[in-house]
């Protein structure tokens, strides 16, 4: 019997992600550069001689976010189902390289920024420095509007 193991996978490069915005309700696609190095991510660690060989493959969770969607998608899985977001329902792909189950799941969606969505740290310190609000740490201050670590 093989030991379980769990694969995180972050969605691939968007436009915020080059330049340090904050995102984490925003709807923003790959960047055609974020799409082209998760397939290139995908031929090197899954396959039947790679770190994730998708027969062995139990559950698949996503976030609700389209970009990490878009992310599962490029990965080149071999998913037997169509997934949950898909509108056409496919044939059972003869081709499938797994079983799992694709569940989307809010608790991995990304975090609430509230008012800081699309800004730098660099900004939110200098609004908060404007504010007299002091220092910005995220799992001390949260987000004004968003979440906060509880």
């Amino acid at each position: 019997m093989t030991t379980p193991r769990v694969f995180i996978i972050r969605h691939g490069e968007t436009e915020w992600s080059l330049n340090g915005r904050h995102t984490g309700t925003t709807e923003l696609p790959l960047t055609a550069n974020g799409e082209k190095r998760i397939r290139a991510t995908g031929q090197a660690l899954v396959g039947d001689d790679r770190l994730i060989v998708p027969s062995q493959l139990a559950h698949i969770y996503v976030s609700p976010r389209k970009r990490a969607q878009r992310t599962l998608e490029l990965l080149n899985l071999g998913c037997k189902d169509s997934f949950p977001w898909q509108e056409e329902q496919r044939e059972s792909s003869s081709n499938a390289r797994t079983d799992a189950k694709v569940q989307v799941d809010d608790d991995i969606r990304e975090w609430d920024y509230g008012d800081y969505e699309g800004l730098t740290s660099a900004s939110i310190r200098e609004q908060r420095d404007k504010n007299g609000e002091g220092s910005w740490d995220i799992w001390r201050d949260g987000c004004p509007g968003g979440e906060y670590a509880e």
